[in-house]
């Protein structure tokens, strides 16, 4: 089993390999996000995440997302869900406050799994989107996947024996399919500290590739991660 995900790693980065070796620099962006999962049930949780994009670091707002959908664990390492995600977009306008410039409303269903190795933790993501993009009275519908490998590296316990520090590595492949087409790649590495079992905060850098264009991004936000069930 162990060696399967290894085999996963090493087919990852093959595949992303030859995007980032073509690609052309562009500006640095930042990226502010909130995300949660709240446990209502031994098998249901809720998700919702909302993400604020910027063209460079100064304000100046590129895109606003809103994601929110429905856990089922199948297990205590692997989930099935359903979601809706509207994003906004916006041209560069130092903060004038214009109108979104294009809109998307998406509907998404994806499959988590994790598993140990040693003391890192794997995941797989696999997300599918139904996509409507709105612009200038026009809509178009794409299909998109979307393919995520993570590794956690723990750096530091608390004296529970929890991840007090660590390290997330992860590469995400997004291709839209009928036809099969490639539409980004996104490479990370963020550090995460827990302050409680139910709050992290995590920051870190991700080159997103987009056909032969690489842009640097600063990420930083929330995970607030409640447990709603009667103990």
């Amino acid at each position: 089993m162990h060696k399967r995900y290894f085999v996963i790693c090493a087919s990852f980065l093959l595949i992303t390999a030859p995007f980032f070796s073509q690609a052309q620099q562009n500006a640095t962006k930042l990226w502010l996000s909130e995300t949660s999962q709240i446990r209502v049930h031994k098998k249901w949780s809720i998700h919702f995440d909302a993400q604020y994009r910027t063209f460079e670091i100064t304000p100046n707002t590129e895109q606003l997302i809103a994601r929110g959908g429905i856990n089922y664990h199948l297990n205590s390492s692997s989930f099935a869900s359903v979601g809706y995600a509207y994003a906004a977009n916006f041209a560069s306008d130092k903060e004038q406050y214009s109108a979104a410039q294009v809109t998307e409303n998406r509907l998404w269903q994806q499959f988590l799994i994790r598993k140990p190795i040693g003391k890192c933790t794997i995941e797989n993501r696999f997300r599918l989107e139904q996509r409507w993009i709105e612009s200038k009275n026009k809509t178009q519908y794409l299909n998109r996947i979307r393919c995520l490998l993570r590794v956690n590296v723990p750096l530091i316990k608390n004296k529970a024996k929890e991840n007090l520090l660590s390290l997330s590595f992860s590469d995400e492949v997004f291709f839209h399919f009928f036809p099969i087409k490639f539409d980004r790649n996104r490479l990370s590495g963020i550090l995460l500290y827990q302050l409680n079992p139910q709050l992290i905060i995590q920051a870190g850098y991700m080159a997103q590739t987009t056909n032969t264009t690489t842009n640097h991004i600063l990420q930083t936000g929330i995970a607030y991660n409640p447990d709603l069930r009667k103990k």
